[in-house]
């Protein structure tokens, strides 16, 4: 009888099959879970300071842990911003600079660089990064005609700009388009520009815009070429909604979602609110746009101005409705046909409700993180039936939430907002 021979397999090959036999089984079971941590933007009530709180998504339900005050500064106009497991605190008019921070020493910052060019006058009023991976990001600059291009993992002031978006065309009297917000979606990066009148007392007098381009090559695409012709070369996304706030793209629909704010109007002025915003969809593809929630007219707006937007899936959303300063409902309606369903949730009535003109992002766990300023908490609403899941404190007003995420595969695809990103490796991925 002929002898049976056993080879000896080598661990790492034993260990490659056991994990792709698992993963036959249950793919779920081998990806690393992803951990996600909320970073808020906190200002003083009197605008007096500023700081930022740090809070753990897990458990859903509570209690959930917060760190709060972290790293105050005097500047009260901040914004945040996040991809993977850094975040970016961003210090806006008259302070022109952007800090980043590992969320695993959140109180430590490891850059912090200027977001103006060696000579360059006049704030560049940073509003926030958007980012295609850790290597390059779009630098949003409220007061200037141009964007930065960035690297994100730089590691001296001189690496980190790395080119320019000039949108000056888009420009008005003023000299500014206004570009406060973007959305990353199919290859495409999707930048509002308010186009208001800043000699005017900020009217939202001029079209709002939608300006594309190519994120490979960083060229303005076209959308219309006999819009392009008839509008002095302006190439992009004409709005019928104005003074642009969130923008968001849902993957799941393919769909891109723009609120605009129309006109709050003011007392001290004696200047009426201006019902001229809602919210559109963009198709990514074709540029269609569509009304899907008007605001109404001076005769008849149920929800007041419609001052903050977040998409949670094809057929939920909210929207802020905005009655006058501090006094703000959040509403849940259908994105798919403007539907509103009614207020969310009677704890968000009245409220000071901040954040969601930057575009508000719901967590790992569908729930969707509300800043109110009243109350100095954020209220995390648990979407699939609107209820509180937990309010927490921060001390100071919350005014944005980004999320921090960690154990997610790195896949090299692009964000599709600018609050997260892919992370670290999973077991699997770095066996050899």
């Amino acid at each position: 009888m002929r002898s049976m021979k056993f080879f000896r397999v080598p661990m790492a090959v034993s260990v490659f099959f056991f994990f792709t036999l698992l993963w036959m089984a249950n793919p779920a079971s081998v990806l690393c879970k992803v951990t996600q941590t909320a970073v808020v933007a906190t200002v003083a009530a009197d605008y007096s300071s500023a700081a930022h709180s740090v809070i753990s998504v897990e458990p859903a339900g509570g209690p959930r842990t917060v760190q709060n005050d972290l790293l105050p500064t005097l500047i009260s106009d901040i914004t945040v911003s996040a991809y993977e497991n850094f975040f970016y605190r961003i210090e806006r008019f008259q302070a022109d600079n952007v800090t980043k921070f590992d969320i695993a020493n959140p109180s430590v910052p490891v850059w912090q660089f200027s977001t103006l060019d060696s000579g360059e006058t006049g704030s560049g009023n940073p509003y926030g990064l958007y980012f295609v991976n850790s290597q390059k990001a779009y630098l949003l600059r409220y007061g200037k005609s141009k964007a930065w291009i960035v690297n994100p993992s730089a590691a001296a002031q001189s690496e980190f700009k790395i080119g320019e978006l000039d949108l000056s065309a888009y420009a008005d009297d003023d000299g500014i388009p206004e570009m406060n917000s973007a959305a990353i979606a199919e290859g495409k990066l999707f930048v509002t520009l308010q186009r208001l009148d800043q000699n005017n007392g900020w009217l939202p007098s001029h079209t709002a815009y939608v300006a594309v381009f190519d994120t490979a090559t960083d060229t303005e695409i076209t959308v219309c070429s006999a819009c392009a012709a008839n509008n002095g070369g302006v190439k992009g996304i004409a709005l019928p909604i104005r003074n642009i706030g969130a923008i968001q793209y849902l993957e799941e629909n393919s769909s891109i979602y723009v609120q605009g704010v129309g006109d709050y109007g003011s007392s001290w002025s004696g200047r009426d609110p201006e019902y001229s915003g809602g919210i559109v969809r963009i198709d990514p593809d074709t540029y269609a746009v569509s009304m899907i929630l008007d605001d109404g007219d001076a005769d008849n707006h149920p929800y007041g101005n419609i001052s903050g937007m977040s998409i949670v899936s094809a057929d939920k959303g909210y929207f802020a409705g905005y009655d006058g300063w501090g006094d703000n409902t959040l509403y849940e309606f259908n994105p798919s046909d403007g539907t509103v369903r009614g207020i969310a949730n009677e704890a968000l009535r009245n409220k000071n409700i901040a954040g969601m003109e930057s575009g508000a992002y719901a967590d790992e766990n569908g729930m969707l993180w509300v800043c109110n300023q009243t109350d100095a908490e954020v209220v995390i609403l648990d979407t699939s039936d609107n209820s509180i899941d937990e309010t927490i404190s921060t001390n100071l007003n919350p005014v944005r939430v980004v999320f921090t995420t960690e154990g997610e595969p790195d896949s090299g695809s692009e964000a599709d907002t600018d609050s997260g990103g892919g992370g670290g490796g999973c077991f699997l991925n770095t066996l050899f």
